[in-house]
């Protein structure tokens, strides 16, 4: 029993010297480094360390002494000679140069030949310490400078790595990633731009590496102030940018760029943008041609929404004016029927005049019908002309009516472009000038005047006559189709004239107006606005 109890005494007893090298080895290579931080101290720390080790030196000597004399010069500088070992050789030599004039001149004085022995032993003593201190020194700045070294190499390596992967990146994606500085003095540049650049922007990264001038010059004027108030108002709240500007490409010419970028503020006030930046002409074709196309549909639903509210109400108009001459020829057809059995000659003559009367007034209202449906459905073909020529080829149209009227008709009008549909047009002169000789004055000569202007960008186009007029409360009524002012024996007609001027107009984006007092004549102005 005895013998298994001693047997694990004996091997923790042998354990214990490998316990205490380990602790050793361990404190040795903790204290390493710290050693090494302290060598690579600053002068001044190591000069005050020399001095407090000094002022230790006269303390330790008082107090061990008591007084001078005797052998103590090893005891009185063995603080010293820690401090110049730990100090170095600049801090060394100088503690031990103020210990020697303290010892010499004030605690102790050399006297006899023991005492300058001892003194010039620890001079030689002291003078090798720090000899070997400053080597120690110099050797383990050496060993941790090449490790440093070893360290930036492989960091150097590792970085070429990560730059040669990222410019791989940076080529493969759609834009160019760029990073753009711009200092405190306003002056930007680009540190960094991926090769591609020369796609992009149509510049070499080296021209603009330090002033990115020739590349910002080329940003259309018209987007320039947007860009910088961006740019401005990123740097300030340290916030996305993102952007979409118009850019005068050297190859390609005027092109849509995209910009997005986060700003990284720097030590010195300037700010620098890392992102990316890309071409989307194509897309913004795309969106201008969609967003063309939403606005035809938009114009195009309002016109249909507008001429299904005039064809119903020229339905209307159309059924009720229809039924009275449709009326007429079913009670007289009766009345002939009647005539013919009794065989009164006369009202056969007269039924058979009032039916062939409704019957071509019946037609009439139908082919004006049909004019004005051609009028509101056809496609315009706008065109651009001239002004002056439109009107002299319309006039020229109903030259024969002018001529049997005896009308007299002026034209002051300029020689200016606009855009019209030319059929179109000549129907809304045709009738304008039509309706101003057919409501003439009876026993005048009517006088007619067609004139234009152009104020601010627009043409304001009129046609005044001298005739009968009309009350100011109807100015908008007679636009209304199959409205009548006159009775038919004076005036005769559909009344559907003015109503197809008026969808003329709407049509084509103008403004048609009437304005006239009884006997006075009439003025009906178009207004349009001229093509830039």
């Amino acid at each position: 029993m005895s013998s298994v109890k001693g047997q694990p005494t004996s091997a923790a007893t042998s354990d214990l010297p490998h316990a205490d090298h380990g602790r050793v080895r361990a404190l040795v290579t903790a204290l390493a480094p710290q050693l090494v931080r302290w060598y690579r101290s600053s002068l001044s720390w190591r000069l005050a360390i020399g001095l407090l080790a000094a002022a230790t030196g006269v303390v330790w000597r008082l107090l061990i002494a008591g007084e001078s004399g005797g052998h103590t010069y090893v005891t009185f500088y063995l603080p010293v000679i820690v401090a110049s070992f730990t100090g170095g050789a600049v801090s060394g030599a100088l503690t031990l140069l103020i210990s020697a004039v303290v010892a010499q001149l004030w605690l102790s004085p050399i006297e006899g030949v023991e005492d300058a022995l001892a003194f010039a032993t620890f001079l030689t003593t002291n003078g090798l310490i720090v000899v070997i201190g400053e080597a120690f020194q110099r050797t383990l700045t050496h060993i941790d400078n090449l490790e440093t070294l070893h360290a930036m190499e492989r960091l150097a390596a590792q970085n070429a790595r990560l730059v040669e992967q990222f410019g791989n990146v940076a080529l493969a994606a759609p834009g160019v990633v760029f990073s753009f500085r711009l200092d405190t003095g306003g002056l930007g540049s680009c540190p960094y731009l991926a090769e591609n650049v020369r796609t992009v922007f149509g510049v070499a990264p080296e021209e603009i590496a330090t002033n990115a001038a020739p590349m910002l010059r080329r940003i259309d004027p018209a987007d320039n102030e947007r860009l910088r108030a961006s740019f401005a108002r990123s740097a300030a709240q340290m916030t996305l940018l993102r952007e979409e500007y118009r850019y005068n490409h050297p190859s390609k010419g005027a092109i849509w760029l995209e910009t997005q970028a986060q700003p990284v503020r720097q030590a010195d006030g300037s700010v620098v943008w890392h992102g990316y930046a890309q071409d989307v002409t194509e897309r913004k074709r795309e969106e201008a041609a969609r967003l063309a196309a939403e606005g035809a549909l938009e114009q195009r639903i309002v016109e249909l929404e507008r001429v299904n509210e005039r064809l119903a109400r020229f339905a209307y108009v159309a059924s009720h004016d229809l039924q009275e001459p449709l009326r007429k020829i079913v009670a007289f057809s009766q009345m002939l029927d009647a005539a013919v059995a009794s065989s009164d000659h006369k009202d056969v003559a007269y039924a058979s005049e009032v039916m062939r009367g409704s019957a071509l007034r019946a037609r009439e209202l139908v082919d004006d019908l049909l004019v004005y449906s051609r009028v509101v459905e056809a496609p315009l073909k706008v065109q651009r002309r001239d002004l002056r020529v439109e009107i002299q080829s319309a006039l020229t149209d109903i030259s024969e009516l002018i001529e049997e009227s005896g009308a007299d008709v002026s034209l002051d009008a300029p020689c200016v472009a606009f855009e019209a549909d030319p059929p179109q047009f000549a129907r809304l002169m045709h009738n304008l000038v039509s309706n101003a000789i057919k409501f003439r004055r009876p026993g005048e000569t009517p006088r007619i005047a067609i004139a234009g202007h152009v104020e601010d960008g627009l043409l304001r186009l009129s046609v005044c006559d001298d005739g009968v007029g009309f009350e100011t409360k109807y100015a908008k009524a007679i636009f209304e189709p199959f409205k009548r002012l006159h009775s038919k024996a004076e005036y005769p007609g559909t009344g559907i004239g003015l109503a197809i001027c008026k969808t003329i107009a709407d049509r084509h984006g103008w403004t048609l107006a009437a304005r006239s007092q009884p006997l006075q004549g009439a003025t009906f102005e178009v207004t349009m606005r001229l093509p830039s």
